[in-house]
């Protein structure tokens, strides 16, 4: 599962777009393991993936709607909601929030002190290659979740809780 999470956040990287094959595959994935089995790819219960699945579209949906996230990011997410859980989903939720707000955060204040950094550093020989006007939507919200993701998968695989309460 980590390898399909860096796949899809690379994919994002690389292409700014998430394939359908990738996140429906894997919702697809999930849906079979959950009827077969009785509990998701990560051992979550049927109703903590399917809370977690309707969670990640209520999370993302709006900021899709507003041009603020792809369609392929929300996809993402709900397919990790369904894969592992609401825990699972939290977390790659959370990390991928930390990951791509601070770095807009450095961007921004990089961008804005630049003239003084260009100068005082011009000054001591140090030649800084410009930094780009942040805009829009510049930073993929899927690597984020990748990152998230597996997160979240070592964070289970040593039952390591991170949320105060018990879903299941």
């Amino acid at each position: 599962m980590g390898c399909w999470a860096v796949t899809c956040g690379g994919y994002d990287l690389a292409v700014r777009r998430i394939p359908n094959i990738l996140t429906l595959g894997a919702h697809g994935g999930a849906l079979a393991m959950l009827a077969v089995t009785g509990q998701g790819w990560l051992g979550a219960s049927p109703s903590s993936c399917f809370a977690a699945w309707a969670l990640a579209l209520v999370l993302t949906v709006p900021a899709w709607v507003l041009r603020r996230l792809g369609a392929g990011d929300a996809k993402l997410l709900a397919a990790m909601g369904l894969l592992g859980g609401m825990e699972a989903m939290l977390v790659a939720y959370a990390v991928a929030g930390l990951l791509v707000g601070g770095t807009a955060i450095v961007w921004t204040i990089a961008y804005r002190w630049e003239p003084l950094l260009v100068l005082q550093l011009a000054r001591i020989g140090i030649d800084v290659p410009a930094i780009p006007k942040p805009k829009g939507r510049m930073l993929p919200f899927g690597l984020g979740l990748a990152i998230g993701f597996v997160v979240a998968l070592v964070l289970l695989a040593a039952r390591i809780s991170v949320l105060p309460f018990q879903f299941d």
